[in-house]
């Protein structure tokens, strides 16, 4: 038997990044997929999709009908009592919100261009595997050198900048500077877009 993940995957990316595919024309992405059970049990599919202007829930709800038929026709059925049953699977297809993780390189860069069009710095909030955060911190750069899981659009790294207070050499008091350091995406937990409440 194949392996049903890989069939779901393939499926999935043709609907939404494949050669032709009206979701690509207008820069929809998948940024993850998650697949649980096995078949002949009912198969768990969720489908994390983004796009460069944002997905919406009708958009979602049009994805799942598209994604749903192509899953129907490419899922191995079962037989039971000598009667074909297509395969028992539920899809659950959601846009990448807010306070998500940035996982792709698109959506880095979804999020400098959105910035720059709004004359706003890009803003984000790293979470530090050791326990450290920098909130607010400005992505100065995303760096693909070295990728080594996912492929070519999941950056190595992120550079950023970011104000912190520390005693300078003969001062009395601490003083703001401003730093800037590369963040290798492999010793974070989690990067997310900032974002500030007034």
């Amino acid at each position: 038997m194949t392996d049903y993940k890989a069939s779901v995957r393939e499926t999935v990316y043709s609907v939404v990044e494949g050669e032709g595919s009206p979701w690509a024309d207008r820069g929809f992405f998948v940024v993850d997929i998650l697949c649980k059970g096995a078949v002949g049990d009912e198969i768990e599919v969720s489908v994390d999709s983004d796009g460069q202007t944002g997905v919406g829930i009708d958009d979602c709800a049009s994805l799942s009908r598209e994604i749903s038929a192509r899953l129907v026709e490419t899922l191995p059925g079962t037989v039971i009592d000598g009667v074909a049953e297509e395969a028992d699977f539920s899809l659950t297809v959601m846009s990448a919100g807010l306070g998500q993780p940035l996982r792709l390189g698109r959506q880095y860069e979804k999020l400098v261009r959105r910035a720059s069009a709004g004359g706003t710095l890009p803003r984000v909030d790293v979470l530090f595997k050791d326990g450290r955060k920098l909130a607010g911190a400005v992505l100065c750069g995303i760096g693909y050198d070295g990728a080594a899981d996912g492929g070519a659009d999941v950056p190595a790294a992120i550079e950023v900048m970011y104000e912190t207070k520390e005693l300078l050499p003969g001062r009395k008091r601490k003083e703001t500077v401003e730093k800037r350091e590369r963040v290798a995406l492999s010793d974070t937990k989690a990067v997310t877009e900032y974002f500030e409440f007034r």
